[in-house]
C-alpha cells in the first residue's frame, strides 16, 4: 500500500485530472490516492459549479480513492494558506507517503530551489518598501526572487501552477513533513491554467466552464461521469454561478460597517472603505467588482473577500489549523487508507476523520474554535443552495449521503462507522484518554451482561 495525496478543486473534474492521477500512479508506484478537495467554493473566489458531494463522487469514480473536504475558510484563502491547510490535512492522515501536483515546470529540483528562494526573501524588511509603493504581494515576491536569485529562478513564479507548487513545497518544509511526504510533480500538458485553448482532449477548467456557460459542447474534455452530472444539473437548473449571489452580496455589504469589513481576510490598507463605498454606489455585481478593483488587488482576491464577508469569516479564523477531516466520498481502497490512518500512533497533526458532520458537532460542543469552523461550513453550504436558478433546500451538510464506490475484487462492505479517531495532546494525555475510553467500553460491556442476567432470572 502506497498512498499519495492531491490537493484539488475538481471544478469540474476533467481529463487533465485523470492524466495527473494516472501519471502519479505510473511514475511513483502509488496504489492509493487521497484528494483534499475544496468544498462548495474555490480559491478563485467563486462557488463551485456543482456541489462538493457530487464532485467528490465523480472523483471516486475516476481514480481517486478517498476525498476529504478542505474547510471553507481555507478554500477562500490566499495560495499560501490554501496550500498549508491541504498539506496539514494530508499529514494528519499519517499514512500519506507523497503529494502530487501539476506544474508548468515539471522539475521538482527547480521548484524546490524557487521555494527556498521565496522563503529567504519574504521578510518584512524586504517586502515593506515594495508594498508601500502599492505593488501587489505576488509581484513584490517575484521581483525580490528575480533580483537576488536571477531570472531563471524568478521566472518559475510567472506560472500559476508553479506558484501553488512552490507553496506546497514551502508548507512541507515549514511543517517538517518533507522527509515524510515526498513531493512529485506532473508537468502540465496541453492547455494552460485558465487558458482559452485546448490540446487534444485536455482543456483547463476555466475553458470548460466557459463552454458550459455558453451552452457549447464540452464532452470531449471530461469523463462521462462529469458530462452526465453537468447535463443533469443543467437540466434541473442547479449549476451554481457567482453572479447569482448578486443581491445577497449587495445586501450583506450594505449592512456591514467598515470596521467589521476590516476583520475579513485579505482586507487591509483601507480596502474596507473602498468596499463600503462601492457597495453604496453600485447597482450591479459587475459595477461593484469594477469599483473595488485596482492593480494592487487581483479580481480573485476581491471575490474571496466578498464571499468571506458573506459567510462571516474573519482573519482570526485562519489562525486555527483544521481540527477534523470530513469525508465526502470513498471506495474500498479509501477504507484501507482510513483503517491505516486509524491504526497509526497519534502525533501533533492527528485529527479525527468522519463522514458525518454530526460526529464533529457532538464531540466538539465544548470547543468554540471547532464549533465555529463547523458553523462556517454549514452557513456557506446553505448559502450555496441560493446560487442556482432553482433554489435548493438547506441542510446539505447533514442530509447528503456520501458516495461509496465498490471495487471489483474487494469483499468488504461499507463500514457502518466511517471514521477514524485521533487524540490530540501529550503522550500522557493521549494515554489517559485511551485508558478512559477502554474503561468506559468495559463498563458498558459489563452492564450489558448484568442486564442480560437479570432478564434471564425474570424469565
Amino acid at each position: 500500500m502506497k498512498t499519495y495525496g492531491i490537493i484539488c478543486e475538481y471544478n469540474p473534474f476533467h481529463n487533465g485530472h485523470i492524466y495527473q492521477i494516472e501519471e502519479t500512479k505510473k511514475q511513483t508506484g502509488a496504489t492509493h490516492i487521497v484528494a483534499i478537495m475544496s468544498g462548495n467554493y474555490v480559491q478563485r473566489g467563486e462557488p463551485a459549479l456543482m456541489d462538493k458531494f457530487k464532485r467528490a463522487e465523480i472523483a471516486v469514480k475516476n481514480g481517486v480513492d478517498l476525498v476529504i473536504e478542505m474547510p471553507v475558510q481555507y478554500c477562500l484563502a490566499n495560495a499560501e494558506l490554501f496550500a498549508r491547510c491541504g498539506v496539514m490535512l494530508l499529514g494528519s492522515l499519517r499514512c500519506v507517503e507523497g503529494i502530487s501536483f501539476g506544474s508548468e515546470s515539471g522539475s521538482i529540483d527547480q521548484l524546490k530551489e524557487c521555494a527556498d528562494a521565496v522563503m529567504a526573501v519574504t521578510t518584512p524588511e524586504n517586502l515593506k518598501p515594495l508594498l508601500e509603493q502599492g505593488m501587489p504581494f505576488p509581484d513584490a515576491v517575484h521581483q525580490l526572487v528575480t533580483y537576488k536569485y536571477g531570472p531563471l529562478v524568478g521566472d518559475v513564479l510567472n506560472s500559476p501552477n508553479n506558484i501553488l507548487a512552490v507553496e506546497y513545497l514551502k508548507s512541507l518544509k515549514i511543517l517538517g513533513l518533507m522527509d515524510k511526504i515526498q513531493p512529485f510533480t506532473v508537468k502540465r500538458e496541453g492547455a494552460a491554467h485558465d487558458g482559452e485553448e485546448h490540446s487534444g482532449n485536455i482543456a483547463s477548467g476555466e475553458y470548460i466552464r466557459r463552454l458550459i456557460d455558453d451552452g457549447e459542447d464540452f464532452s470531449a474534455f471530461v469523463p462521462k461521469d462529469t458530462a452526465d452530472a453537468i447535463n443533469e444539473y443543467d437540466d434541473k437548473e442547479l449549476l451554481c454561478w457567482f453572479e447569482n449571489f448578486e443581491r445577497i452580496l449587495m445586501y450583506r455589504l450594505r449592512t456591514i460597517s467598515p470596521q467589521e469589513l476590516a476583520t475579513v481576510p485579505d482586507v487591509g490598507q483601507g480596502l474596507e472603505n473602498r468596499i463600503f463605498q462601492a457597495a453604496r454606489m453600485s447597482g450591479t455585481l459587475e459595477q461593484l467588482l469594477n469599483a473595488i478593483k485596482v492593480k494592487r488587488y487581483p479580481m480573485a482576491r476581491i471575490k474571496r473577500i466578498l464571499l468571506n464577508t458573506l459567510f462571516g469569516i474573519k482573519s482570526e479564523d485562519l489562525k486555527a489549523p483544521p481540527m477534523y477531516g470530513r469525508i465526502l466520498a470513498l471506495n474500498d481502497r479509501g477504507t484501507e487508507i482510513l483503517k491505516m490512518a486509524g491504526s497509526l500512533p497519534e502525533d501533533k497533526f492527528s485529527i479525527p476523520f468522519s463522514s458525518s458532520l454530526k460526529d464533529f458537532v457532538d464531540s466538539n460542543k465544548e470547543n468554540p474554535r471547532a464549533m465555529r469552523s463547523i458553523g462556517m461550513t454549514t452557513v456557506s453550504s446553505d448559502i450555496y443552495t441560493l446560487g442556482a436558478r432553482n433554489i435548493r433546500p438547506s441542510g446539505m451538510d447533514f442530509t447528503a449521503k456520501i458516495a461509496y464506490e465498490k471495487l471489483e475484487g474487494f469483499v468488504s462492505e461499507l463500514p457502518a462507522d466511517l471514521k477514524t479517531t485521533a487524540h490530540a495532546g501529550t503522550v500522557e494525555q493521549v494515554n489517559k484518554e485511551r485508558a478512559a475510553e477502554a474503561a468506559a467500553k468495559k463498563a458498558a460491556k459489563e452492564a450489558k451482561k448484568d442486564d442480560s442476567a437479570e432478564e434471564s432470572k425474570e424469565n
